[in-house]
């Protein structure tokens, strides 16, 4: 894919920097990020000649005519509040920017001639408690958390607004996503930071809860490959290795020397027991299959 003229939303945050980090040497990219961190993300936008910045909220009203007068070929939607407890400590903050503010992106977008549109959902968050493992696009959606309502919402208005226009889309569900550069807020890299602190790691719960997981070069793949192919379709992204949290602090653990026991805590509320995401139709659709293991993504993020 070149000479592609591509707005990132949130292209500062982990996911939408990783993207922007691939497609800037042959394309032309505007990202749009309300800076609330990663300045130095913003440095190495700025300075690179494909590259283009906005500093805006996409709750703001210029969005429309920014979109409108950039005309992208490709918009990708990463931009959104995606902490699952501070949704819960903060719905309206939550419903502004994942609700709202995918409504006022999608305003924008409904009226270009000819783009494609990718909205980043969450595949660990809009299912709420699996019937079944590992979950498929059919499963029911019954969200438990303020960000998983939110961005169900967002998925249902982009079906709902688009399906009006002449505007192809895709909505990709992603596991939980870790790798190099992410925010010691997450699980994996604040587990490493605080082991190679050697301070006390907490873990909420008992450690038997279990996520799937997916790294991070192999989500920005496969969203390049959508990007490539322009194909209009709802999949989860995941690798579909299902693991328990205390299995990821023991290998961690092990690599990084680290002599101490967990802590347990209360379980929080919003976060989900068990959940893995089927990849099948991912596989079908894109003909990928190079998931990186578990354990070597972990020792990539521990050396980077």
């Amino acid at each position: 894919m070149k000479e592609k003229k591509i707005i990132i939303t949130g292209g500062l945050g982990f996911l939408g920097y990783s993207i922007f980090k691939k497609l800037i040497n042959e394309n032309y990219v505007l990202v749009i990020d309300n800076l609330s961190s990663n300045i130095i993300e913003k440095k190495f936008v700025t300075n690179n000649k494909n590259g283009t910045f906005c500093e805006l909220n996409i709750t703001n009203n210029s969005m429309i005519e920014i979109i409108e007068q950039y005309n992208p070929d490709i918009l990708i939607h990463c931009a959104a509040q995606t902490n699952v407890i501070e949704s819960m400590k903060n719905p309206i903050k939550t419903k502004n920017i994942n609700i709202e503010g995918t409504r006022n992106i999608l305003e924008s977008v409904k009226n270009l001639e000819n783009c494609y549109f990718i909205f980043i959902s969450s595949g660990g968050a809009i299912y709420g408690e699996p019937k079944y493992l590992p979950v498929d696009e059919n499963h029911e959606k019954n969200p438990i958390s303020n960000y998983g309502i939110s961005k169900l919402k967002g998925e249902l208005l982009t079906k709902n607004i688009l399906s009006q226009s002449k505007i192809n889309y895709s909505i990709i569900r992603p596991s939980n996503i870790y790798g190099p550069g992410q925010k010691t807020e997450n699980v994996i890299p604040k587990f490493i930071k605080l082991m190679k602190m050697k301070q006390e790691v907490r873990i909420f719960g008992d450690g038997s809860s279990s996520r799937d997981y997916i790294y991070i070069d192999d989500l920005v793949e496969i969203i390049l490959k959508l990007c490539e192919k322009k194909i209009g379709c709802t999949i989860n992204a995941s690798s579909n290795q299902e693991t328990k949290i205390i299995e990821i602090f023991n290998f961690l653990k092990k690599q990084l020397n680290y002599n101490l026991q967990p802590t347990f805590l209360d379980d929080r509320k919003g976060e989900i027991f068990n959940i893995s995401l089927d990849n099948t139709n991912l596989i079908k659709i894109l003909n990928f299959n190079k998931f990186t293991a578990l354990k070597k993504g972990l020792i990539k993020t521990i050396n980077s």
